[in-house]
């Protein structure tokens, strides 16, 4: 055998090795975070809108709000127990009339960005110390993408750019 068939198959091995090895790494899952005791259940998950409680929310104020969890491809943090809501009123992909062709339709791909944008809201979930809870929310406690959710909290953040946060004490899941 000469040197350069005998690089060529290192270098062939080498390869095959990265290719599973990359395989292998996939995303590492973020531990779930635990909820207080009964902070979230079912229920009819009433209350305002998203874009109507945007428009007349002030900071400090309780509120309950209404909305999809979504609006991009990843609507949970990863670290903190915080996703992001839609007003029910505008449509996912998964709601279209169209085949689906989405694979993340809770990312509402499907919807005027501007319209999106004003009908988004933070909700959070913090601890004793006021700061969000370590740990994602994700699948916890039905808490998934597109589950349709009132949240009764306190508004911590509302600005004129168009950002809405709700400190939650309760999630009815509907």
């Amino acid at each position: 055998m000469n040197h350069s068939s005998t690089f060529v198959r290192v270098a062939c091995i080498l390869a095959a090795s990265a290719l599973v090895a990359c395989e292998g790494a996939q995303e590492k899952p973020t531990a779930a975070t635990t909820i207080p005791a009964g902070m979230v259940a079912r229920g009819p998950a009433q209350g305002t809108g998203v874009t109507a409680a945007k428009a007349s929310a002030t900071q400090g104020a309780e509120i309950v709000i209404v909305g999809k969890i979504g609006g991009s491809e990843t609507p949970f943090s990863a670290d903190r127990a915080v996703f992001t809501i839609v007003d029910p009123a505008l449509k996912s992909c998964a709601d279209s009339d169209g085949p689906d062709h989405c694979a993340t339709p809770w990312d509402y791909c499907c919807e005027d960005r501007k319209a999106l944008k004003s009908g988004m809201a933070t909700i959070e979930i913090a601890g004793a110390d006021g700061k969000p809870l370590a740990g994602s929310v994700k699948g916890v406690s039905g808490l998934d993408p597109l589950a349709i959710v009132a949240v009764t909290g306190t508004v911590t953040e509302r600005n004129d750019a168009g950002m809405l946060v709700v400190r939650a004490r309760k999630i009815e899941i509907r």
